[in-house]
């Protein structure tokens, strides 16, 4: 079962600097305060009554109007600087789309509408002193507006900073987005709330975006992780509520997008987790190479939207979340970007260990898609991802066992094809990376005594030219020290192989030795291959399928 990760929250820093302001602002007007009734006491002992020392005579009284209303519009432009700068500054560097959110919190006008309150009323209490006459308490309550005015001046400048923070947009954002995804539920202005929810989502890919420009890597994460919780852990909970009109967009909806694209998504159901997804792949095509934080996040948001997909059992979904991987590899490979495919692979992997129980087929078309772009990356030029790809297939294959035995099989059988078919033309590299997978996964298999999966692995290596398999089982033997010897995504070397596997070396070598004597050749079972891959897209009814080999090969295009 997928554990649901926790929110991202805001920093409680943020709060306790909000507090400081607010506590110093009080504290100025307190200690004011303080000393205005200190000096007037010592000031005042020739009066006989309080009450005489506060009541201003008319000039006075003026005086002190005019005095409180200079300092209130000095407060209004300290805060209207403070308001447009902040709006400038976060929108220069993130988008224009930002300034929504200053113009709809209600604390700014709120701020903005009591300092010219009091400013008007100021002017009209100053108009009401005669020469004869002081409207004390209309005087007093003047005084008191211009005092709270200053009271929440250093608290709203340190609002607007707390505000202006990429992680306190971000938790605003999301929240509103919530809201009005909730809101959407059996609700006859769905398609409102749909707009106002996509503006939020737009709000926070383009932080994303902004982030990966400026090398805030945290803040990218930060918006990838909550564009991701927002499908698996807020959308699929209450998907099934939402009327069937929600799920129906058009180009404005998705602009850009093909007319296959939106007869898709519309047949599917799939519009928003596609619209949220096809910006993680512009977020790929914007990272820099050495940013491969952002790709892990994104790789890790797409397999947890997946898991989740398969929790509800949305097959639809799922299959998306395949898609994407295999568009995320193809943008490495576009990118010349290895040190991207690592993350991606192996969250891929976990993906498909997801798929076990509820559609192998899927676990095991996941493992030919790795195999395939792991291949890729090997004719790019970039042959170690080809061993990573075998691993994570090896891996799988493990995993499988025991929940799914025909899956080991089937995924023997693959990566064996796979060898058999590259050991003409491959690159040294990534053939031994692949012999790496497919040994350690015989290593598994005589060690837990699988003799079905043992036998299809023993004979497909017995297959291999013998001074290539040879080769490489000396490596394995010989290798005392399993660190790698660059600093890469990889830790552990190709050829190395743990001791509790190590020992099944020399049996590998006599299995190949009799498998050899006996003459016996796969042929029969490759010929029955991997089971074609369905279509994604499903053919209209009335449409007749083009003639073809047996197995389809993936489009390896670019979603969206």
């Amino acid at each position: 079962m997928r554990q649901s990760p926790a929110r991202p929250v805001v920093s409680e820093s943020g709060a306790r600097g909000w507090l400081g302001a607010a506590l110093s602002g009080l504290a100025l007007v307190t200690v004011s305060l303080m000393l205005v009734i200190f000096f007037g006491f010592l000031d005042a002992i020739h009066y006989r009554s309080i009450v005489d020392f506060f009541t201003p005579d008319p000039t006075a009284a003026a005086g002190t109007l005019g005095l409180v209303g200079g300092a209130e519009g000095v407060t209004l432009s300290i805060v209207i600087v403070s308001v447009v700068f902040g709006i400038q500054t976060t929108s220069s560097r993130y988008s224009p789309r930002i300034m929504g959110i200053f113009t709809r919190n209600p604390l700014n006008a709120l701020v903005l509408s009591f300092a010219l309150a009091s400013i008007l009323y100021t002017f009209l209490v100053r108009a009401e002193v005669k020469v004869n006459y002081v409207p004390t308490w209309s005087v007093a309550a003047a005084v008191i507006l211009a005092l709270i005015n200053f009271a929440i001046l250093l608290p709203y400048v340190g609002y607007i900073f707390e505000v202006m923070r990429a992680e306190t947009l971000v938790s605003s954002i999301m929240r509103r987005a919530r809201r009005e995804l909730r809101a959407a539920v059996n609700s006859l202005h769905a398609r409102r709330h749909r707009r106002a929810l996509m503006t939020s989502v737009a709000q926070i890919t383009d932080i994303a975006f902004g982030s990966i420009q400026l090398g805030d890597v945290p803040i990218c994460v930060l918006s990838i992780e909550v564009l991701g919780q927002l499908i698996a852990d807020d959308y699929f909970p209450i998907r099934k509520d939402i009327n069937s009109d929600w799920f129906k967009v058009g180009h404005a909806e998705m602009p850009g997008a093909s007319d296959q694209i939106l007869a898709e998504v519309n047949r599917a159901g799939t519009w928003f987790t596609y619209t949220i997804m096809s910006s993680f792949v512009d977020m790929i095509g914007l990272a820099p190479v050495h940013r491969k934080e952002a790709v892990h996040a994104i790789a890790v948001a797409t397999r947890n939207v997946g898991v989740a997909a398969i929790e509800v059992g949305d097959k639809e979904v799922a299959e998306l979340c395949i898609r994407f991987f295999n568009t995320y590899l193809r943008a490495a490979i576009n990118r010349s970007a290895p040190t991207f495919a690592s993350a991606i692979m192996n969250e891929y992997r976990r993906l498909a260990i997801g798929c076990l129980e509820w559609r192998p087929d899927l676990a095991v078309e996941s493992a030919a898609h790795l195999l395939r772009y792991g291949r890729h990356f090997d004719e790019a030029g970039m042959p170690a991802i080809f061993g990573a790809a075998a691993e994570d297939v090896a891996d799988l294959a493990i995993e499988a066992r025991g929940r799914d035995p025909q899956v080991t099989h089937r995924l023997a059988l693959l990566m064996v094809r796979n060898l058999l078919d590259l050991i003409p033309n491959a690159r040294p590299i990534g053939l031994n990376g692949l012999f790496k997978g497919v040994a350690k996964l015989t290593f598994w298999a005589m060690a837990a005594d699988q003799k079905d999966i043992a036998h299809i692995l023993v004979e497909g290596i017995a297959a291999a030219p013998p001074e290539f398999v040879d080769a490489a089982l000396d490596r394995m033997e010989s290798m005392q020290n399993g660190l790698f010897w660059e600093v890469n995504e990889r830790v552990i070397a190709f050829d190395w192989v743990e001791q509790p596997l190590r020992a099944e070396i020399p049996r590998l070598r006599a299995a190949l030795r009799r498998a050899k004597a006996s003459g016996h050749t796969l042929a029969i079972e490759l010929e029955s291959a991997i089971p074609i891959t369905q279509d994604l897209v499903k053919p209209e009814p009335n449409a007749t399928p083009a003639p073809g080999p047996a197995v389809a090969p993936v489009s390896a295009e670019q979603a969206g």
